[in-house]
């Protein structure tokens, strides 16, 4: 029990952690070029997070080992290959660009909103084929629907006036998760919403856009203003990149300086207890780099392929899926 619990904070510490070196924000890219203010024009403001990324970065990623276990977890939705090939089919597009939004909404709730170029309804319909999935092109052939395997459903697929492809998802995070599709008067809505007010009109969004590094594979930047973590998280920006491994930059503003103390104490806790952890967790762990500065904290680490499949393999072996 106390090898799997402390395998639990490994993978908690993972998930906040990233592979920049000192200070406690990361690298910034400054201003969004003139194609990712075009994508963030779609986007309604007023969201908890957006996001993007480099995509002529992800082209090997379903090669290596953090995308050969995506593909084994999509690949249990429902059966082998459809959602594989689905997702792998939009990993290969070189022009696809993705920008995107997310709402947290009550304590469980979710929307997923995303605009994406680069791909036409034409293409979107060939990679659910190649995943023999249904698909169904309205009239005018602006809206595409695809059906998804269960838990996802029916997913939609609007054009926009610049010929972008914009998509929304809600979803309750629960034991079971719950998709809502949206429909076309769903999509409809936001383009109108986005067109009066977008996330270039959100000044603060736009601020902490221009300090995160663009240059990743992912990268992300929100607040917890507005949701149940008000009180304890201000603004984050952090990235995922994918090379050799995964590397995760985060850098936030905790806000509650007791839990800022506790998270502090806690991750030099492990560092202590590094001895004690299974196969190459303790090289793992002592890469881990912490920096606090007022009431920022920020998470640096990378764990390069080998180590990342060492990790999957020993969470399998404790019951960690």
């Amino acid at each position: 029990m106390k090898r799997r619990s402390s395998l639990a904070v490994v993978f908690l510490v993972l998930a906040l952690a990233a592979c920049e070196k000192d200070g406690a924000t990361p690298k910034s890219s400054g201003d969004l070029s003139a194609d990712d203010k075009a994508q963030f024009a779609v986007l309604p403001s007023g969201a908890t997070a957006v996001f993007g990324g480099n995509y002529l970065r992800l082209q090997n990623f379903m090669s290596s080992t953090l995308g050969k276990t995506t593909t084994a977890i999509l690949e249990k939705y429902d059966g082998p290959e459809r959602m594989a090939e689905w997702t792998k089919c939009f990993l290969v597009n070189r022009n696809l660009r993705i920008a995107g939004a997310a709402n947290v909404t009550g304590t469980k709730g979710l929307d997923l909103r995303m605009v994406w170029s680069g791909m036409t309804l034409d293409d979107v319909a060939t990679c659910a084929a190649k995943g023999s999935l249904k698909t169904t092109l309205s009239d005018d052939k602006q809206f595409l629907t695809v059906e998804l395997p269960a838990p996802l459903g029916t997913q939609g697929y609007l054009v926009t006036s610049t010929g972008a492809i914009y998509v929304r998802q809600s979803m309750v995070i629960s034991a079971a998760l719950v998709m809502t599709p949206s429909s076309r008067t769903d999509l409809d809505a936001d383009l109108k919403v986005a067109a009066a007010s977008n996330v270039l009109s959100d000044t603060k969004m736009m601020a902490l856009i221009a300090k995160a590094d663009r240059t990743k594979t992912l990268w992300f930047v929100g607040s917890g203003a507005g949701t149940a973590a008000a009180t304890k998280l201000g603004d984050v920006v952090g990235s995922f990149d994918i090379d050799d491994g995964i590397a995760v930059d985060v850098s936030a503003q905790v806000l509650d300086d007791a839990m800022l103390g506790k998270l502090e104490g806690g991750v030099a806790e492990l560092k202590k207890m590094s001895d004690q952890l299974p196969g190459n967790m303790k090289e793992i762990v002592s890469q881990l780099q912490f920096s606090r500065k007022g009431d920022r904290a920020r998470f640096a680490i990378k764990v390069n392929d080998k180590q990342l499949a060492d990790l999957v393999k020993q969470a399998g072996m404790f019951g960690i899926h």
